[in-house]
Parts: structure tokens; sequence; C-alpha cells
């Protein structure tokens, strides 16, 4: 390789890296390049581990396989010689002495070049013999010097994005207790339905575990539990009033009340991972023959998981007293689940909510 595309090669090496985030990948990354374009019998990568008080091989390729698990102590002669000198060394460097170069023989470097970040050494990569048996020349060893900041920064930059992952996943999981706290919370303003979370995610997961019996169906179990757990968060928007009003709603306390899943999932939106419960939660109030609401979807336009809600759902609420109305019975409710198959509800969904009702699995008031 000639001296310009040499250099192109590190250069751009240098500034692709610091666009990996994951730091696994950006270490073989690195140790797959210096090795396949400059031409190694092997490389290899060594971090320092604070809790081990010592640099520790994170990625290795090629002829150095009895190195795998090794660990260098913070006051071995190759990095006390990299704190001090703050550069590379080279075993065939006549200054460096006997001693030092039997360390590196014994780690299969030919070259070891540091990489610094605020004066603090954070590893140092070890690159074996060239194939073609020829020597590192110093242009060459100054290349991979300047190789070795971008390393660095790209190090830096892969630890902080994992710090800042790290204190995202803290909120997000106290966002998730926050708003599941919320959840709880409407459960208890209803006062005629209060205990409907458990008793509906009770229900639902029954009845999806009908559902995975075919083959055809594949239902994501946790974000089926979570979307059942929060489908009503939305009525934290909806006065008491008319969550507990002893007559049938006006039309435009009707509207309100309608906004609910579309607030429930606006409240769920800034959770990352929560992405496809939003979508759940917003469509459990649609109907399978597109009357429903927010948004009018029909049949298999509704999320497979949102139809679970709409049933189990609507049989507790049927099987709940209601400030208009007592309770009905669960033969009744079945039988206006039955009327509805294929109108309000998903027909295959309604059959597995019966195999499992059959089973003595949905029961009110377990």
């Amino acid at each position: 390789m000639n001296h310009l595309s040499y250099q192109k090669m590190l250069m751009q090496a240098s500034k692709g890296m610091v666009h990996v985030r994951d730091m696994q990948k950006l270490l073989k990354l690195i140790v797959y390049i210096v090795k396949k374009y400059i031409g190694l019998h092997s490389a290899s990568i060594f971090l320092y581990d604070e809790d081990m008080g010592s640099f520790v091989l994170k990625s290795r390729r090629g002829e150095n396989k009895e190195m795998e698990g090794i660990r260098i102590e913070d006051k071995h002669p190759v990095p006390v010689y990299l704190k001090n000198k703050k550069n590379a060394v080279v075993r065939k460097d006549k200054k460096v002495s006997r001693s030092l170069k039997k360390e590196l023989e014994k780690l299969h470097c030919a070259v070891c070049i540091p990489s610094f970040w605020n004066e603090k050494l954070l590893g140092f990569l070890i690159l074996g013999n060239k194939r073609s048996g020829e020597v590192f020349t110093e242009e060459e060893v100054d290349l991979l010097s300047t190789l070795s900041n971008g390393v660095a920064i790209a190090i830096e930059n892969a630890k902080n994005y994992h710090k800042l992952e790290r204190i995202m996943e803290s909120e997000r999981k106290n966002y998730f207790q926050t708003i599941l706290a919320l959840a709880r919370t409407v459960d208890e303003k209803d006062t005629y339905t209060r205990g409907h979370l458990d008793e509906v995610t009770m229900y639902g997961m029954e009845v999806v575990k009908e559902l995975s019996k075919s083959a055809r169906l594949k239902i994501d179990m946790e974000n089926l539990k979570t979307a059942l757990l929060l489908h009503d968060i939305g009525k934290i928007g909806v006065p008491d009033a008319l969550l507990n009003k002893p007559g049938k709603l006006t039309p435009d306390e009707w509207s309100v009340m309608k906004q609910h899943p579309e607030i429930g999932a606006r409240i769920i939106e800034p959770i990352s991972k929560l992405k496809s419960v939003c979508k759940i939660v917003r469509y459990h109030q649609e109907k399978y023959d597109g009357t429903g609401y927010p948004d009018g979807l029909k049949g298999r336009e509704i999320p497979f998981e949102s139809r679970i809600i709409a049933v189990v759902d609507a049989f507790h609420a049927m099987t709940s007293n209601r400030p208009y109305r007592k309770a009905l019975s669960e033969k009744v409710a079945l039988m206006e689940i039955e009327v509805n198959r294929g109108k309000q509800f998903d027909p295959v969904v309604v059959a597995a909510f019966m195999k499992a009702w059959k089973k003595g699995k949905i029961k009110r008031g377990q």
C-alpha cells in the first residue's frame, strides 16, 4: 500500500470510528482495520479497567490466541513506558531496552500505539509483525499514532453514549413507574370499576394463552401486558364527574370521554421502548367493523393486541356496576359478546375468550 492510500485509509478509519456507539463493535472495528489494511499477523487492543486496576484485552485478531483473557497490570513495563514517553514504542527501536523488548515479544508486539485522553492512558493497540516481513517506518508509526487519537475520541464518545443511555434508561424506568402509578390512580377514580386494571390484565393474558396455541399468531406478551395495564391511562384527563355520572353522557360529554385513547397514547409516547404499546393503547376502542374510535380502523388495520383488549375490557365493563345500571351477569355479557362477534369484536379473539371462560380461567372477582 502506497503512502497516500495508507494515509487515506487511516484517516477514513479514524473518522468512521467516531460514529460507532457500541463499544464492542468499535473495538472489533479498530482491530479489524489495522490488521487487514496494514497486513499484520495479529492485532489486539487493551483498555484500562478501573475496577480491576489493569489493562484488559478487549479485542484481538490473528495469531495471538494465547493472549485471550490476559490482563496487563498498571505497573507493567509497557504501560509504564507509554505513560512516561507519551509515544508509541517500536520493538526493533535501538533505544528500547532488552527487558522491554522481551515483554513486547511476549505480547506478539512489533509496535504498541497508546491512546491518551486528557493526559490519561485509556489503552493501547498492539500490532504484530507485517506479513510482508517489512519493518514499520517512522512515518507509518506517526500515521498510526494519528489513528490512535481517533481511537481515543471514539472510545470516549462510546463511553459517554453508554452513560447517557444508562441515564435515559433510568429515566424511562422512572417515567414508566410514574405512568403506571397514574394508571392505578385512574383505576381508583372510577369507583364503580375499581380493580379494573388487574382483572382485565388477567383476562387478556388468559386469552393470549389460548391464541398462542395457533402457530400463525405471534403476540408480544410483554407489550400486551403493559398495554392492558395502561390502556385506560388517558382517563386521567377525563373529569371525575363524567366517569361517575349516574346517567347517560351528553354528546359533548361523550366527545370528551372518547379522547382518552389518544390522551393515553400521548402519555406513553415519550418512552421509545413502548412505541408498540402506544399504538395498542390508542386503538383499543376501535371496532372490528370500523365504527369505533379514534380513527375508525377496521379488521386487521387494528393491532391484534388492541382487539384482545376490546373484548376483555368490554366483558369487565358489562359485568361491573355502573352509575347508570347494575352489573350484568356473566351469561348476559357473554351473549352480548357473541352477538357482536364480527361487528364490534374480532371473531378469532372472541373464540379464544370463550375457550378461556369455559375452562374457568376468566371469572369475575378472581
